[in-house]
């Protein structure tokens, strides 16, 4: 009996000393671009740095770079007007991401937008898990799954675009327990097609 009771108690303890039983921190990227989660991106920068005039439309934002590729990006917060004042999420996409919201052009080459670690559209799922370790979710897109990341493409809770996007067969998320901060990159037979990171509600 006394065996059997040290046993479970080194055990308890080689789970709670290397950290096996508190959640996993997040691991994913931290910069974007010019986002960055661990600081505030006013949105007047970002329409500055995207050579557009200033919005004033409510969130998500539609862009499509002369690069060809497509990007939305989403107010931080809907609480306080200052809030809404700095970016809370970056999304960028190889293919159109807004069905019904006006789309601005934009010269600012954001396809080749990387995050600091250096991968962006066309990198590897072997790249993404080299560099940031196991996700916190590994998905297989099926169904309306991730067809969220279409501006405009739900009605209620039918998606109505026909036919429906090809937003590739894989998705690997990155989170945190009790925090805001995400990221998530999607792939196409193993290169990434779209690209979020978030620190929004």
């Amino acid at each position: 009996m006394k065996i059997r009771l040290l046993g479970s108690l080194f055990v308890i303890c080689v789970l709670s000393c290397f950290g096996q039983m508190s959640p996993k921190p997040y691991a994913g990227p931290h910069k974007f671009g010019p986002y960055d989660l661990d600081k505030e991106i006013p949105m007047s920068a970002m329409f500055d740095l995207l050579k557009v005039a200033p919005i004033k439309m409510a969130s998500p934002i539609c862009f499509r770079s002369t690069d060809g590729t497509y990007m939305w990006i989403e107010r931080m917060g809907m609480e306080t007007a200052e809030v809404r004042k700095y970016v809370g999420r970056v999304f960028l996409s190889t293919f159109p991401n807004c069905m019904r919201n006006p789309v601005h052009e934009t010269p600012e080459a954001v396809g080749k937008w990387k995050t600091k670690e250096g991968l962006g559209l066309g990198s590897t799922k072997e790249d993404v898990l080299r560099t940031y370790g196991k996700p916190s979710e590994d998905n297989l897109i099926k169904g309306d799954l991730y067809l969220s990341i279409i501006v405009g493409g739900f009605q209620g809770s039918f998606f109505t675009i026909k036919p429906k996007p090809d937003i590739g067969d894989e998705v690997f998320e990155y989170t945190e327990k009790d925090s805001l901060m995400t990221a998530a990159f999607g792939f196409r037979k193993g290169i990434i097609i779209w690209i979020g990171i978030s620190d929004n509600e």
